[in-house]
């Protein structure tokens, strides 16, 4: 299971809109500034939050911390949907073309269009509601009180 903290926003009807901040790197290392991740969230990332709706199953209230996941399975299923669909239908639309014995420009535009259909089928498949929803994390548990480490100052040196 694949774990994130986050702060409600709202709750209504059973459900709660939770706030995911946004990282421009993992927390796997210290190194966000030569990181590829973080060179395509500076690039198309605002670096504000995700907002997800959740089942709230907990009785929360707005400004709690609670703690969403999704089962990694169910994570790797969404990736390939997201990015390997659009890429085997970009290549099946431009590579159908040129069997069909289109031109460059018309290959290309095929392959433009393969492209954006599979963006969208990906959209449906892992986006949603109903039967699509088991792609979407779950509301696991209120968040506990993190633990602080505090680091004092260095102790002044006498000159001797």
């Amino acid at each position: 299971m694949i774990e994130q903290e986050a702060s409600v926003v709202a709750v209504a009807d059973g459900a709660a809109l939770v706030e995911v901040p946004r990282r421009s790197s993992c927390s796997g290392c210290g190194h966000g500034s030569s990181c590829g991740t973080a060179t395509v969230a500076k690039l198309f990332g605002n670096g504000g939050a995700t907002r997800l709706r959740v089942v709230d199953h907990l009785g929360l209230a707005a400004g709690e911390r609670v703690v969403i996941g999704i089962r990694s399975p169910l994570l790797v299923r969404a990736s390939l949907a997201a990015y390997l669909l659009p890429l085997l239908a970009l290549v099946g639309a431009a590579g159908g073309a040129d069997a069909a014995g289109l031109g460059d420009v018309a290959g290309a535009a095929t392959g433009l269009g393969g492209l954006l259909a599979g963006l969208w089928l990906a959209g449906l498949i892992t986006g949603g509601s109903g039967a699509r929803a088991r792609f979407r994390p779950v509301l696991l548990r209120r968040a506990t009180g993190t633990a602080s480490i505090t680091i004092e100052p260095p102790h002044p040196t006498v000159a001797g």
